[in-house]
């Protein structure tokens, strides 16, 4: 399958597509003509890969989880890097609601003194 049918198919952007390649995450073979062939679960990891990069994991992060995929009994070392993940988006999740806890009682500070004018 190329990029092209695989960005249709999965719904990732070409440059996303594009950007895993360069980055070493996904890789096709050349076939007779010149085209890169990708194989159809690669192009599923390419899945995974965009979720794992929107939830904050780093492209060198992503490669070593790849890497220890295909590693004999690195399970659990695969687990804790999505623990790291895990842990660093729910901090930013709890950086956000203290911003909106913030911004909710400056709102109820400014309502009481137009309240109290």
């Amino acid at each position: 399958m190329t990029l092209q049918e695989a960005s249709q198919r999965f719904c990732i952007s070409m440059e996303s597509l594009q950007l895993y390649v360069e980055n070493g995450l996904l890789a096709g073979t050349i076939t007779e003509n010149g085209i890169s062939d990708y194989k159809e679960d690669d192009l599923r990891r390419a899945v995974q890969f965009r979720f794992l990069l929107k939830a904050g994991m780093d492209a060198g992060t992503l490669k070593r989880l790849i890497h220890l995929t295909e590693t004999e009994g690195a399970l659990a070392e695969q687990i804790n890097l999505l623990r790291k993940c895990r842990y660093q988006l729910l901090e930013e999740i709890h950086g956000k609601q203290k911003c909106l806890d913030e911004l909710d009682y400056y709102i109820h500070e400014m309502k009481r003194r137009k309240k109290e004018a």
